[in-house]
């Protein structure tokens, strides 16, 4: 009797053991934070520029530069890099535009 009991109160602890680790996930609640680079052709000497929009309490612009493909050209185009930190999920919406125009040229939308 005391060995079916013995054997009864283990399964019970293993079985609480489990469904407790499966609670402790972090898709019951915890806020995960990711960092995102985003890497996009542009050309600032034309006038237009990449501007970022995104929910400021969830997401962070870490670190943003331009990168010439040709340094020794004048109005070279050349790559534009974001770095993003934040809450897992937030998106982010890239407008190519220039200053003064209501549309951009291009829009790009990410998921950190």
């Amino acid at each position: 009797m005391k060995t079916k009991l013995a054997g009864i109160f283990t399964a019970f602890i293993c079985l609480a053991m489990v469904t407790g680790a499966f609670a402790a996930t972090p898709n019951n609640g915890m806020i995960l934070h990711t960092t995102k680079t985003i890497k996009l052709e542009s050309n600032p000497s034309t006038g237009y520029h990449w501007v970022a929009k995104y929910n400021k309490s969830q997401v962070k612009l870490v670190k943003e530069s331009f990168k010439a493909y040709n340094s020794k050209l004048v109005g070279s185009p050349g790559i534009n890099t974001f770095v993003f930190n934040g809450v897992k999920g937030s998106k982010i919406i890239l407008k190519y535009i220039r200053s003064g125009d209501a549309k951009p040229l291009k829009t790009v939308t990410y998921t950190l």
